[in-house]
């Protein structure tokens, strides 16, 4: 529902992907919502110049095979609209497998790529039998460990990269053959941690390569700017972790 339309409006907006579509490139996915945008009827606005392009900005690609929960985007729209008409029109336009979850006027006017600085993730893994890694040793060493080098694929080439600081959270569990990790890991334009480099340097503390089975991001998330997360900054504590839409 427009309830006036003199005004352009900025909304953040939360979606999820399932299986259906994982192995869906990010520029797909780009496209895939211009498509959606422009059959649902809600008025983006475009970009100047020769080749205009619809106003929206994504938080982070998503890789080949990922599935999530806590994908974020920004959009501009001409006029004003309630979020749940909004959530309501773009998701009729949507295929399945990808779906809004959440939406809401965003306030702050911060860059959504370069605000993100963490991500959860489960990821699943195996392993062969023979060598079924003690999951809470494995934890613990990793945890205790200052350096995790892993060789990291980039335009100029490789280099290896000391991942271990970029891993803020982990725990794990063990089902017969199959292991699976949650963690939160870095996930910012410069220090992102992808769940195939992270297994890569478990694999080297475990001394057994271990599999991915599956990937599943969780939540991305920016940091705090409240009181709180200033005064645990001054305190030399951990600040505290927030969701884009929280920022918004």
């Amino acid at each position: 529902m427009l309830y006036h339309t003199k005004n352009k409006m900025h909304i953040r907006f939360q979606f999820e992907r399932d299986e259906e579509l994982k192995f869906i490139g990010h520029l797909d996915i780009l496209r895939l919502f211009e498509r959606a945008f422009k059959r649902s009827g809600l008025p983006v606005t475009h970009s100047q110049g020769f080749n205009p392009r619809p106003q929206i900005v994504f938080a982070q690609p998503m890789p080949l095979g990922l599935t999530s929960s806590g994908e974020f985007a920004d959009v501009e729209i001409n006029g004003d609209f309630y979020p749940v008409d909004f959530m309501r029109r773009l998701n009729s336009s949507l295929p399945p497998g990808l779906q809004l979850i959440d939406a809401k006027e965003r306030i702050n006017k911060s860059n959504l790529m370069t605000i993100i600085e963490a991500a959860r993730y489960k990821i699943a893994f195996s392993f062969e039998e023979q060598h079924i890694p003690n999951i809470n040793v494995l934890v613990e060493k990793v945890l205790s460990k200052d350096t995790m080098n892993v060789i990291k694929k980039t335009k100029s080439g490789e280099k290896e990269i000391n991942i271990r600081p970029l891993i803020y959270e982990l725990s794990g569990s063990i089902y017969n053959n199959t292991g699976e990790f949650k963690v939160l890991l870095g996930a910012g334009q410069n220090n992102n941690v992808r769940p195939e480099l992270f297994l890569d340097g478990v694999s080297s503390v475990a001394e057994t390569n271990l599999k991915l089975r599956n990937m599943h991001r969780i939540m991305l998330y920016c940091r705090s700017t409240g009181e709180n997360s200033l005064k645990a900054l001054v305190n030399g504590e951990k600040a505290s972790w927030v969701s884009p839409m929280d920022e918004a």
